[in-house]
């Protein structure tokens, strides 16, 4: 039984083994006929793309295929080389964007994928079904696999693709200009070597110093390419950008403000252009349907690259494709009144920094002249603004001299109502200066005059919060955008209960003329 056992396992081992060997000669032992061919040799024997091969030639790239390394060229037809060549002509930098040391497999490619090419730009190539597209032109032919590569055949030059702030440049150039003002030179710690100490312990370097680009570290890359990353870039062309500043300037009705050659480009760096780009810099590639709302009571939402969820109320137009990414246009950009029609709101605590434990001293930004040292003190009160205050505590009638003076925001040329928010128990008499003229002197005593119902300019009543209310006056001279210098001068302790300055915040609100 032995024997007849092991003769049929025998002739099933062999059978295995022909049947393995069948597979094996089908789809292992079978070559195509050009793997041994240069490609250099069939592109030239190609009269479709000899118009390729001759500039090729010209700038003596040709030099590329004396080796085995594979390279994968996109090959622009004749017909489409002459259609170039007479609008513009073709530099080394178009060609060699044509052209890619890695070796291109379209039967492993499914969807969209980055290839860099030989003018160190990245190209898109995309796979769909038997389509096959570089940077959205079609690939009309694809060669068989050569020695060292292979090749594809469009009817389309394709052009490198700027990088999204390449794009801007030519777009709008108050964004170029503003991320170039980001640059900051700053220590390369890494490449610098430490050679001692200074007077005072810190370590002194052999300085290499290296740019830093405060935009691209805070949202994007833009001048940089990478494979897996890209981003997507919401911001009006220059042309609609401008419009939108005319429109604004026509709003503000400020003399002086005609159009926008006249808005302050100081406001469009520190406001304008930071919301624009909190509300349009995304991280990826965003199609048009991504910003799409699903009803007309709907608002949208989207995760900025900041990481903040913002609420979309424009539609992106003239998508544009980059090497980095994606820009758009706005769809009738108007900007929000908000941004330049509400107040500004200082709060007191910006002026002290913390030296120790509840111990506080004035930052750079106050100037003080006292008769006595008094310190600033900052406290922590729910019902505040930010929930602190700034408090400066005299002797009970003091009568030497105390000012306080510091610049607020930037803001326009317009009329406001300056508004203090303040304590109603602690003050005395104060002149009140803005950019050195003397707009209000208030006695602190009038709180308990009026029981702490305070009368605005306006003719509204200010209603007190716990033991804090507010005053205000007009302010007319503030003749161009900027900041305006604040001065409160003490004079006298009048009949407050308690000598000192107390400030909350000071807000500026435009008035009617």
């Amino acid at each position: 039984m032995k024997p007849r056992v092991f003769i049929i396992s025998f002739v099933i081992i062999l059978l295995g083994l022909s049947g393995c060997k069948e597979y094996w000669d089908d789809h292992y032992d079978v070559y195509p006929e050009t793997v041994d061919q240069n490609i250099w040799e069939a592109m030239q024997a190609d009269p479709e793309i000899s118009e390729f091969v001759q500039i090729l030639k010209q700038l003596e790239l040709d030099t590329l295929f004396l080796s085995d390394i594979p390279y994968t060229l996109f090959a622009p037809s004749n017909n489409a080389i002459s259609q170039y060549l007479s609008e513009g002509s073709l530099d080394t930098l178009i060609i060699k964007y044509h052209i890619s040391s890695f070796l291109v497999n379209s039967g492993t490619i499914t969807g969209e994928k980055k290839i860099q090419t030989l003018s160190r730009k990245f190209a898109f190539f995309e796979k769909s079904g038997t389509y096959a597209k570089f940077d959205d032109i079609e690939l009309k032919k694809e060669s068989p696999l050569f020695l060292n590569g292979k090749y594809f055949v469009m009817d389309q030059v394709a052009k490198p693709l700027p990088n999204l702030y390449q794009y801007f440049v030519i777009n709008n150039k108050l964004l170029a200009d503003y991320i170039d003002s980001q640059d900051s030179i700053i220590l390369d710690r890494e490449r610098s070597k430490p050679i001692g100490f200074d007077e005072d312990g810190n370590t002194v370097y052999d300085t290499v110093s290296i740019i830093f680009n405060k935009f691209e570290a805070m949202y994007f890359p833009v001048k940089h390419e990478f494979r897996n990353t890209s981003a997507t870039v919401v911001f009006p062309k220059q042309d609609d950008y401008r419009e939108s500043l005319n429109l604004m300037a026509q709003d503000m009705a400020v003399p002086g403000i005609n159009d926008y050659n006249d808005i302050p480009l100081d406001w469009q760096n520190e406001v304008l252009i930071p919301h624009l780009l909190d509300q349009g810099v995304f991280l990826n590639r965003l199609e048009p349907e991504e910003f799409v709302w699903e009803s007309p009571k709907d608002t949208l939402k989207l995760q900025n690259i900041k990481g903040d969820s913002i609420q979309i109320f424009y539609t992106p137009v003239e998508k544009t494709l980059c090497s980095n990414g994606y820009a758009y246009n706005y769809d009738n950009y108007i900007i929000p009144d908000s941004l330049y029609m509400g107040g500004v709101k200082f709060e007191a605590e910006w002026l002290l920094r913390e030296t120790g434990v509840n111990r506080f001293a004035w930052t750079q930004r106050a100037t003080v002249r006292s008769d006595s040292p008094f310190a600033p003190a900052r406290e922590y009160i729910s019902t505040a603004s930010n929930d602190s205050i700034v408090r400066v505590i005299f002797p009970k009638g003091y009568t030497g001299n105390y000012s306080l003076e510091f610049n607020s925001q930037k803001i326009f040329p317009r009329r406001y109502v300056m508004v203090v928010r303040t304590h109603m128990d602690i003050g005395g008499i104060y002149d009140i200066y803005v950019n050195d003229q003397l707009v209000k002197t208030f006695d602190y005593y009038e709180f308990v005059r009026y029981r702490g119902l305070m009368f605005s300019v306006t003719g509204q009543t200010y209603l007190p919060v716990g033991r804090f209310n507010r005053f205000d006056m007009y302010v007319d001279n503030i003749h161009e955008y900027g900041r305006a210098k604040i001065r409160f001068e003490y004079k006298a302790p009048g009949n407050a209960p308690s000598n000192g300055l107390v400030i909350d915040y000071i807000e500026f609100i435009p008035a009617a003329n």
